[in-house]
């Protein structure tokens, strides 16, 4: 790949400017997540967009300010953590939206950081002021993505600690419990096998993913958690959200179409 676009973004980066390319150029251009490399200077990815969490508060030594992460997943399957720091939240207010299809070019490319946990092994990404996002017309598709969902019955025999992705039927919602600053809201969910599994959703998710769960349980909805851990207590199998975990909901890829088929039937 030559890591030099052929056209000139210049001041294409705002949404409102009238130089952002084609999406024809865009497209002879976009690379997969892990064909781009962490020296490039211009590069083009495709993405779909499947969580884009709230605005937060930080504070260290150096810096504080609001953060905002964007968890994205192009047409090979692999997801890419995104993260829009202090006026970019605002400047990129109407894009990424979720179950939305993006080009992406330029911004800041860095190894992931050990401490924190997050969706690529090795690289996120961070919007910069030579960031450009264009919506595309053309959905990613998300066969590959789809693909590394798996049932209860194969997560539980996975190690504690695993990181997965699920895909279950959610069949009720306890209320949130608050201790301190620690929140917690524990949902059920099922499969095929009718097993009954408790899902543990922290801080924010117990608040905004418990929250939106809770309105939909009567429809017992089919569940896609992304990044989940297995949490074995005691010898009883669980499974708990971790800080880049999303929560998605109804999907329509066959997978989760014919669990809910089933679960209807």
């Amino acid at each position: 790949m030559n890591n030099e676009l052929h056209f000139s973004l210049g001041t294409s980066n705002h949404p409102e400017s009238s130089h952002i390319p084609t999406e024809v150029e865009l497209s002879k251009q976009s690379v997969s997540i892990n064909k781009i490399a962490k020296h490039y200077v211009n590069w083009v990815t495709r993405v779909f967009v499947i969580r884009k969490g709230s605005v937060m508060s930080y504070k260290n030594s150096r810096h504080e300010g609001t953060f905002k992460t964007v968890i994205l997943v192009d047409d090979e399957g692999t997801k890419l953590q995104e993260t829009l720091f202090n006026k970019h939240i605002d400047t990129w207010k109407d894009f990424l939206k979720t179950n939305k299809s993006y080009y992406i070019a330029n911004g800041l490319l860095d190894r992931v950081n050990p401490t924190y946990t997050s969706v690529h092994k090795e690289i996120e990404h961070s919007i910069t002021d030579n960031t450009m996002i264009k919506e595309s017309d053309h959905v990613v598709s998300t066969h590959n993505f789809s693909e590394g969902f798996v049932s209860l019955e194969h997560a539980e025999k996975l190690p504690n600690d695993a990181i997965f992705d699920l895909l279950c039927v959610l069949v009720t919602v306890n209320p949130i419990i608050v201790k301190g600053d620690s929140k917690r809201c524990e949902i059920v969910v099922t499969n095929e096998l009718m097993e009954r599994t408790t899902v543990t959703l922290w801080g924010d998710f117990a608040v905004h993913d418990g929250a939106f769960v809770e309105k939909l349980k009567d429809d017992q909805p089919v569940l896609g958690l992304c990044d989940v851990r297995v949490s074995i207590d005691r010898g009883t199998f669980g499974i708990s959200t971790i800080p880049v975990n999303s929560v998605l909901i109804d999907l329509i890829f066959p997978k989760a179409l014919d669990l809910r088929t089933w679960y209807t039937s």
